[in-house]
């Protein structure tokens, strides 16, 4: 309860007469505070819930930010920052959230300490994403925090990273020049810093007009007055040159920017960019243009590129090219920002782990310092196992570089890498590991460095136990190679077993170990062992040679066109035929009436059977040279044919079903970029493309795995776009059968229709963002033209109906950038079926939608392409009977008639 004092009440007249009221406000106040309590309970268990979904999906961006704002509303500091801190770990934040941080933190900052710590945000917020709005945050925190020496040094970070900006590069000269200015006006004429610090005002401006800089030429005027009472009448005309070129420089790449500016979608952004970054290179190669700072422009538009257009393919290779343009053109410390930003904005590709970690040693930082980089690129995953092979192979040369191998301990530590290596990437990528570059390394090091061959073997006897090592020559070679070169070098009785061990084995490529055998037989053999090794080889090679052959003409198709051959006439009888006066009226032989029949027969064959090899290519293999296959050779050569034979239908089956078949490529398909996305899915036995299929809207592909398991891996990833343009994958038959629709054509409740999409958001990011707050989603599609380009449609698919009830509530009619979506439930219309009677005198349509024109269609006269409703009046009519309808063979009487 409140008491009031209050000596105006009831209109009291006696001055001191106080009137007591008690308020009943107590019982609104306990109210009150326990509203607050109630939600900030309700708050809690929602920073709970939220900390469980992180947990169990760490990856989902929303959540976090959910959480963030959650944690704000309970004030908790710490937990806001761990939270931001957590999220930074796990993805690249967004410029609006650094945004919001930042200001934040600003707000708190009152020491020394707090400034540093917001400095170094600034930096970090820089690697995530190019920002102008972040960039002019740092701007106007270091203008109004610390001293003017830190100001300075802020200022010019700043300028290091969009200083060279054409469209907004001169807002941040425009604060370094007032920095200075301000600094200039404090002091007098006799202070002794004063010329020095009227330098640093002009060097703004020169450096202001000197830039292709938009609004640039606004710096001209000051900076003619200030040379003039610094520098001669010379300087002034050198500084005008520049900034004449300057200005033209501006112009040949300001219509890259305007058309930068009108842009949404990131692949057509991502073309302007990459020709803008042509044109900034032709231009740097042009001499007046020399003082325009073309390789800092290029760092802008490159930095600018890859936050502007995702992390898509193009991204990584941009990327790649900043790096070595920073290589090239900056300081230690710029080329360590640079790599530092590639490897935040493209975290699991190894090529920037393995820039930043050669960095460092040139650096010389210690090893514990190069390991830490390490540990956080696998902490990452790498986005393939030869990236993950890469990284871990220069971590390795690395750890060999620094190990005396006088020290025992060191050598311990080269080994124990090398273990943890190979396993570790057995574990995480299972058979693709079995082929790995890690064991011959850690092997030559045995043999080489540390000279222990007893580890050497026992390391190669290990490969030979992995998938199909043992029959591959590679290994063999090696291993032969070490043998020999060893110090002091195996027995002769140990190198002869070795290479009769060898080719026993190997099945890829017999040649090889031949080779090598009979190369060491003719150098240190006796006449016995030489005939047993020419004997030996040539048994294994004439075996290889047949298994290759057949090999080649199933290939090739050599076996069909012998059968055609063997039915054609030579050239001579040929000749003769065309000689002789062919007889009129006469049928042709039954010879050649058989020849053309077996002829057709065959190409019916070819074009049904579409088998694809057995035997393939290894991955880089692009058709040309010899084929190695990979077949177990340790039975005898009859036993083995005898097997193939009799196991046709099963091998072809299998075969099938380890084949994929991909449409919709691109016409001009690069083949190395196909297999290098179809090996994602598995191991590539081998890979046929037939390029530009008019009928498939594109090439196809044939691709065949080892194994049907990665076929149902690589179905899953229906859609996948290569160089921009969606893939077909489907399951690979030698029967012709109905395509099916994979979606189902009834109505889904959980499933909704989209349309009306700006192509902005006709992305999974975009809609997941609108439409994952109302439940969770099961999938998000988008609907795609056979080039890629999105159509404005997409269904997205809930796990629950009331979900998709909610969203749809929610959702429809909802603005959009500027469009209003249109959100229903999926329920496509019934499908039509195709009319069994066509109308007289027109063309059919078949089943497929398309228009097929008989021979005889294209005479048939208008007249009757028409069909007739009238009655007719002549001829056999009866009782008011209509005429009989004509036939196809009446027209075709009437058409044959003379």
């Amino acid at each position: 309860m409140a008491i009031v004092e209050d000596e105006a009440r009831n209109g009291s007249e006696e001055e001191n007469e106080i009137e007591v009221v008690v308020e009943e406000d107590d019982a609104d106040q306990d109210s009150d505070d326990s509203d607050d309590d109630d939600d900030e309970e309700a708050m809690e268990k929602k920073v709970i819930d939220l900390e469980q979904r992180i947990a169990e999906d760490p990856y989902n961006y929303n959540d976090h930010i959910e959480l963030i704002q959650a944690l704000w509303s309970l004030s908790e500091l710490d937990r806001w920052r761990a939270a931001f801190d957590r999220l930074q770990q796990l993805s690249l934040l967004r410029a609006e959230h650094w945004l919001l941080r930042l200001q934040t933190e600003e707000t708190l900052a009152h020491s020394p300490q707090s400034r540093e710590h917001i400095a170094k945000l600034f930096q970090e917020a820089t690697l995530d994403c190019y920002s102008i709005p972040i960039l002019s945050e740092w701007c106007s925190w270091s203008l109004s925090a610390g001293e003017a020496v830190s100001a300075r040094e802020q200022l010019d970070e700043v300028l290091r990273r969009a200083g060279a900006d054409p469209l907004s590069g001169k807002i941040f000269w425009d604060a370094k020049h007032e920095l200075e200015k301000a600094k200039l006006e404090t002091m007098s004429e006799a202070d002794p810093d004063y010329k020095e610090q009227r330098l640093r005002v002009l060097w703004c401006l020169e450096e202001a007009v000197s830039r292709p800089l938009l609004r640039g030429d606004e710096a001209w005027p000051p900076l003619q007055e200030l040379a003039l009472a610094v520098h001669d009448q010379d300087y002034v005309d050198k500084v005008k040159k520049q900034h004449d070129a300057a200005v033209e420089y501006l112009q040949k790449i300001t219509p890259f920017e305007d058309k930068l500016l009108t842009l949404e979608d990131p692949e057509e952004k991502c073309k302007v960019y990459l020709e803008y970054i042509d044109a900034i290179k032709e231009l740097s190669k042009e001499d007046k243009y020399a003082e325009c700072d073309s390789n800092g422009i290029l760092k802008v538009v490159y930095d600018r590129a890859t936050s502007e257009c995702g992390a898509g393919g193009a991204a990584g290779a941009l990327l790649a090219a900043l790096a070595r343009l920073a290589q090239r053109t900056s300081s230690r410390a710029g080329v360590q920002r640079v790599l530092a930003l590639c490897a935040r904005r493209c975290p699991r590709r190894a090529l920037f782990w393995v820039l930043r970690m050669q960095q460092a040693e040139r650096d010389e930082k210690d090893f514990d310092e190069v390991k830490s980089i390490f540990e956080s690129a696998l902490s990452k995953g790498m986005e393939s196992y030869k990236q993950a092979e890469s990284l871990w192979l220069a971590y390795l040369e690395y750890t060999r570089r620094c190990t005396d191998f006088d020290d025992a301990a060191l050598v311990e530590r080269l080994r124990r890498s090398c273990r943890l290596a190979w396993d570790s990437l057995a574990e995480a990528w299972g058979e693709e590991a079995n082929d790995c570059e890690v064991p011959l390394f850690w092997a030559r090091l045995e043999y080489k460095r540390i000279k222990d061959p007893v580890q050497g073997r026992e390391i190669f006897e290990e490969i030979f136990k992995y998938g199909e090592n043992k029959t591959l020559s590679k290994y063999w070679e090696a291993l032969i190679h070490l043998e020999m070169t060893r110090d002091p070098p195996a027995s002769e009785r140990r190198l002869r077993e070795l290479h009769r061990r060898a080719l026993r084995s190997v099945s890829d490529y017999p040649p090889a170990v031949a080779r090598l055998w009979t190369d060491y037989e003719r150098d240190h053999g006796k006449l016995a062992t030489s005939v047993e090794c020419a004997q030996l080889c040539e048994e294994k090679l004439e075996e290889w040679r047949e298994s290759y052959q057949a090999m080649k003409e199933k290939m090739m198709g050599q076996k069909q066109k012998g059968k055609q051959g063997a039915n054609k006439k030579s050239k001579v009888d040929n000749k003769k035929k065309k000689d002789e006066k062919p007889s009129k009226g006469k049928r042709k032989s039954d010879s050649s009436v058989q020849s053309s029949s077996e002829a057709s027969e065959v190409k019916r064959k070819k074009e049904t059977d579409m088998e694809v090899d057995t035997e393939g290519d290894k991955e880089g293999d692009t058709g040309g040279g010899l084929k190695r296959s990979h077949d177990d050779d340790t039975e005898a050569a009859d036993k083995k044919r005898q097997r193939r034979d009799s196991s046709t239908e099963t091998t072809g089956a299998g075969r099938e079903a380890s084949t994929l078949f991909v449409s919709n490529l691109d016409f001009k398909v690069n083949e190395q970029n196909l297999r290098k996305k179809l090996s994602e899915f598995g191991d590539i036995v081998s890979l046929r493309v037939k390029a530009g299929v008019k009928a498939f809207g594109g090439s196809i592909c044939y691709c065949q795995y080892k194994s049907p398991e990665s076929v149902e891996k690589a179905l899953k990833e229906d859609r996948t776009p290569l160089d921009g343009r969606p893939m077909f994958l489907s399951r690979y038959s030698s029967k012709k059968s109905k395509p099916t629709f994979k979606y189902a054509m009834t109505a889904e409740n959980n499933k909704l229709f989209v349309r009306n999409l700006p192509y902005s958001h006709c992305n999974k990011e975009a809609l997941t963002e609108i439409f994952d707050k109302f439940g969770k989603l099961k999938d998000v599609r988008i609907v795609t033209f056979k080039d890629g380009k999105p159509k404005g449609l997409a269904y997205v698919d809930y796990e629950d109906e009331n979900s998709a009830t909610e969203a749809i509530k929610k959702t429809n009619g909802l603005l959009v950038a500027d469009r209003n979506i249109e959100v229903s439930v999926s329920a496509p219309p019934p499908r039509q079926e195709p009319s069994t009677s066509a109308i007289l005198g027109l063309p059919k349509r078949d089943t497929g939608g398309g228009m097929r024109r008989t021979q005889l269609s294209s005479f048939i006269p208008r007249v009757l392409q028409t069909p007739s409703t009238s009655k007719s009046t002549t001829g056999n009519q009866s009782n008011g009977d209509t005429k009989r309808p004509l036939s196809n063979n009446d027209f075709k009487n009437m058409l044959l008639k003379k």
